[in-house]
């Protein structure tokens, strides 16, 4: 699953909120803006692979190179791992995901806060 959209228009806190709401025994998170998860992630099949349960990347386009490894890896059978992605909508990250991951995600886009919702 992919969750996408601006900056700032609530992705991160929709998906913690889901998470918070429907507990899984084995949730793996990283955060492309926190150094130490982007460290983590430099070889990217060596983190993830041995993974089994949710992994969430959060921020995910700042590596779109992830998205021929994420197809292989939600191809293997059996399934150890599930994604949930989060990203910013820019259309470069839509293809490069939509290439990649054809048939295998679905997404979810939050539209921009209006301005009566900011008030």
């Amino acid at each position: 699953m992919g969750i996408l959209g601006p900056r700032q228009c609530g992705k991160t806190t929709l998906a913690r909120d889901f998470l918070a709401a429907r507990p899984e025994p084995r949730v793996h998170y990283f955060d492309m803006e926190d150094p130490d998860h982007l460290n983590r992630l430099a070889d990217p099949k060596l983190a993830l692979e041995p993974l089994e349960g949710l992994v969430v990347i959060d921020e995910v386009q700042r590596i779109p190179e992830l998205f021929p490894l994420l197809r292989v890896l939600v191809d293997r059978r059996p399934r150890r791992q599930r994604y949930l992605i989060l990203g910013s909508a820019s259309r470069e990250l839509i293809r490069q995901s939509s290439e990649s991951l054809a048939g295998r995600i679905a997404y979810l886009e939050l539209p921009p806060f209006t301005a009566f919702e900011t008030r």
